[in-house]
């Protein structure tokens, strides 16, 4: 089991801001449209990056602040894709050997991607996947573990999300970020709280998989069922304990909705706004349609574009996934 991370502070984030901007993009915020403009709404596009999602963020910042000697056996992570993709990307412009341990349900297109990035990849069964998580690491691995969640430097990398949202609209009231092992919301709710403390944090999950609105309604953290889905990279069978007293902190409520609500956000993102957007990255935007968050400024974080094409006409066509 690894430490609780520590909230890192603005120099921190200050910190990861500067150390990634050779890598990643500061990218846009723009007006959702969904034939109803009244609602201030706006898109926060990390699909925009280069990797197509957040996690280049996260995972950059944890490998440019890691020791170099410490690398000397190369890195590796546990990934369904995007965190691979992050941890990929950097490792090959510092000329360091990555590996990623996939679970079998990995969308194939993350994985070719990854491939592609000169990382190897290994795809093995859920409940291993699942186990190299919550030890912080493989037992047979010699490299170094970079934890996409449990790291403070990771939610560093993430908070950079966050300052360039009240950078760009400093009167934002809600914001909503979809829920994965929440190193995301974290990172986003501390930079958000430490410049405007009063704005809302919601965390948004699909029912295929909703561990963080459990632990909130038990006040600790359960195990839920997960229903596998083509939302890959959102939700877990349970909040990591480490994790959560950082999150019970930092996230004002939870919104979860349904899977086929979350195909419609994609829909709509395609049609009415031209943005490509996998699963986990439509759930805020499904979140912020539902109307639970109210009619206040709100912006919603696109976390990712990484969808499988087939999945995608899918969508389009109206077909179930």
């Amino acid at each position: 089991m690894s430490q609780i991370p520590a909230v890192p502070g603005l120099g921190e984030m200050r910190a990861a801001q500067a150390r990634l901007v050779p890598h990643v993009v500061q990218t846009p915020l723009v007006r959702l449209r969904a034939g109803n403009e009244r609602r201030q709404v706006y898109l926060k596009l990390e699909n925009l990056q280069p990797i197509g999602a957040f996690k280049i963020r996260c995972m950059g910042n944890a490998l440019l602040a890691a020791n170099r000697a410490d690398l000397a056996q190369g890195v590796y992570t546990a990934s369904s894709g995007n965190a691979g993709l992050g941890l990929a990307w950097i490792a090959r412009e510092l000329g360091v050997p990555a590996r990623v341990y996939a679970p079998e349900s990995a969308p194939a297109a993350k994985l070719e991607a990854i491939r592609k990035l000169g990382a190897k990849f290994h795809r093995i069964p859920g409940e291993d996947w699942w186990q190299i998580i919550l030890s912080g690491g493989h037992a047979d691995d010699r490299g170094k573990y970079i934890d996409a969640v449990r790291n403070t430097a990771a939610i560093a990398g993430n908070a950079t999300i966050g300052l360039e949202i009240v950078e760009a609209f400093a009167d934002v009231e809600t914001v909503i970020v979809p829920f994965g092992g929440g190193g995301l919301a974290s990172g986003i709710a501390a930079a958000v709280r430490a410049i405007r403390p009063d704005t809302r944090i919601i965390v948004a999950e699909s029912d295929t998989a909703a561990p963080l609105s459990a632990a909130f309604a038990a006040g600790r953290v359960v195990d839920v069922k997960v229903e596998t889905s083509f939302i890959s990279g959102a939700g877990a069978p349970r909040v990591l304990d480490e994790m959560w007293p950082l999150l019970r902190e930092l996230v004002d409520d939870t919104i979860v909705v349904p899977a086929a609500s979350v195909a419609a956000a994609v829909k709509l993102l395609f049609e009415h706004n031209r943005i490509v957007a996998e699963g986990a990255g439509a759930i805020a935007v499904a979140a912020a349609l539902s109307g639970d968050p109210g009619n206040g400024r709100t912006v919603c974080v696109v976390s990712g574009g990484n969808i499988d094409a087939a999945v995608m006409a899918a969508i389009l066509q109206g077909q179930s996934v």
